[in-house]
């Protein structure tokens, strides 16, 4: 049996910018995958869910990343945005 990938939760905490609980939902999937692949005889079971599990996983993996890389790209423009009015506010003083 192909453990369910929690595919909405992930998501919502992806929304959320709650990595941790994004990465936790991942490894607590991981965790039950490794568990049902060790139970199972892999010669005699067939590969399609399976394929189709990795290729969900690899696309909330690559949600994820690209969410984590625009958050750091926003608070890299903040930094700098802010860096720009502390020289201006000198500047005036």
């Amino acid at each position: 049996m192909v453990p369910g990938l929690p595919v909405a939760e992930i998501r919502a905490a992806i929304e959320a910018s709650d990595w941790p609980l994004a990465t936790g939902l991942l490894g607590e999937h991981q965790r039950a995958l490794t568990k049902a692949l060790a139970a199972m005889d892999l010669a005699s079971m067939p590969r399609e869910p399976w394929l189709d599990l990795l290729l969900a996983q690899r696309a909330l993996l690559g949600e994820l990343r690209i969410a984590r890389d625009q958050v750091e790209g926003s608070l890299t423009r903040l930094n700098q945005d802010h860096r720009g009015a502390r020289a201006w506010l000198r500047e005036l003083a």
